[in-house]
């Protein structure tokens, strides 16, 4: 597992993993957000919040992954 790790994060870069956790974030949001816009006032948006609560932790994580990966690149930039 650590080589599998290892590898990932090697293979993509700090941009990489920031737009990936962005577009989990909002793959997570929308369909939630859509529903209380548009949706019946009487229905029971369970599986959305569901996946909104999957999601978005896994987005901010992999986006604070990219962030910190940017700023350990540019923080040995400067050395």
């Amino acid at each position: 597992m650590i080589d599998l790790e290892h590898r990932l994060l090697k293979r993509w870069t700090a941009a990489a993993f920031l737009k990936t956790g962005v577009v989990l974030m909002a793959a997570g949001l929308l369909p939630i957000l859509l529903y209380a816009k548009f949706g019946p006032p009487e229905g029971n948006p369970t599986g959305l919040a569901l996946l909104m609560a999957v999601l978005v932790p896994v987005g901010f994580l992999l986006a604070g992954i990219g962030l910190l990966k940017w700023l350990f690149a540019r923080l040995r930039k400067l050395q």
